[in-house]
């Protein structure tokens, strides 16, 4: 069997993630081979250390003739392979599968879109009208089920949980400053110029003891620095830019927050719970069907700095919900158990 992920691109966000944790647990029965429409490459060391066959496509928009470029490339590196199946994540990439199918020869769609909102009516629609042409859409809970979305399959994202798993106790010192963590691309539906609202209510709440760290880059990246110079906020922000390896984070840090406006089901959600990080988010995409005031804090915007607030000062009540979260979501988030799902996926529909 061979399984093509088509992705976006190789940058850091969750869905390349993804594929790249689908990729790698590839063995001699499954030829897996990425395909990355768009040339941002940030995850690509990972994809060269774990020795994956990947290709940029060098599409640049569907309007010109890198498009059909790009369609002769995947077919030329393809048509001698055997019972193949596309697994698409996100939109671009599996309207490139659909021209694909409708111009050479037509292969098994499987479809993420790995996000709770399509902003577009006009991809709403493209999505809806061509639901015939796609075996199974993978969504991550019954929250996410959408009308435009076909025969659903709940498959949530994974991550290897041993990687994460912290090997001393998570404490926090008073003497010390609260490390609040920040992971994602910079980006609207990540929300992340409201973390300087939120520094700013903090400190007119007396609080001041804080550090926001923030992993990642994007397109408000600039934006961010501009904002954090202009409320001399300097002390209270560390940008890390993108990074391969959050794991130290995860360990040093003392809190995620996640304050995004749309979503699917973030990576760093699942990285946090399986390093007992406690958590902070809005209630948006599948994370309500994981995350709730037992385990984690789930709150609107408008809260968020006081809840902030409270888990400095009460850091222990943190630990005992994400402990909790931990031992929930182990048994369902567990790459190897979702990589197995997607393989029964797919061989079901060859």
């Amino acid at each position: 069997m061979t399984i093509v992920h088509i992705s976006g691109s190789l940058a850091g966000g969750g869905a390349e993630q993804m594929v790249l944790q689908l990729a790698s647990r590839s063995n001699a029965e499954i030829d897996t081979r990425v395909f990355a429409l768009a040339n941002e490459a940030e995850l690509e060391p990972l994809f060269k250390e774990k020795h994956i066959n990947y290709e940029f496509l060098g599409i640049n928009s569907f309007k010109n003739v890198t498009l059909w470029n790009g369609l002769k490339q995947l077919h030329h590196a393809i048509k001698n392979k055997k019972d193949i199946v596309f697994h698409c994540h996100q939109f671009h990439s599996v309207v490139l599968a659909m021209l694909y199918n409708l111009i050479y020869k037509s292969y098994p769609i499987v479809f993420t879109l790995h996000s709770s909102l399509v902003a577009e009516l006009s991809r709403k629609i493209i999505l809806f009208l061509t639901k015939p042409l796609r075996k199974k859409d993978i969504i991550f809970s019954p929250i996410a089920k959408i009308w435009y979305l076909k025969n659903s399959i709940i498959i949530p994202n994974g991550v290897d949980f041993d990687k994460y798993k912290m090997e001393q106790v998570r404490v926090f010192k008073s003497d010390k400053r609260f490390q609040f963590l920040f992971i994602g691309r910079l980006s609207y539906e990540k929300n992340p110029l409201i973390l300087v609202d939120f520094a700013l209510e903090l400190i007119k709440k007396k609080e001041k003891n804080f550090v926001i760290n923030i992993l990642g880059i994007g397109v408000l990246y600039q934006n961010l620095i501009k904002i954090i110079e202009q409320n001399n906020l300097e002390n209270y922000f560390i940008l890390h830019g993108f990074k391969n390896n959050i794991r130290p984070y995860l360990e040093e840090c003392h809190c995620l927050l996640i304050p995004s406006l749309w979503e699917g089901l973030p990576i760093a959600l699942i990285e946090s719970a399986a390093a007992k990080l406690p958590i902070i988010s809005t209630a948006v995409g599948s994370i309500p069907d994981f995350l709730n005031n037992e385990n984690a804090i789930v709150c609107d915007l408008d809260t968020f700095p006081d809840e902030m607030k409270k888990i400095i000062n009460n850091y222990e009540t943190a630990l005992l919900k994400t402990h909790k979260l931990h031992d929930e979501l182990f048994t369902i988030f567990n790459i190897k158990k979702v990589y197995d799902e997607h393989l029964n996926l797919y061989k079901s529909i060859v």
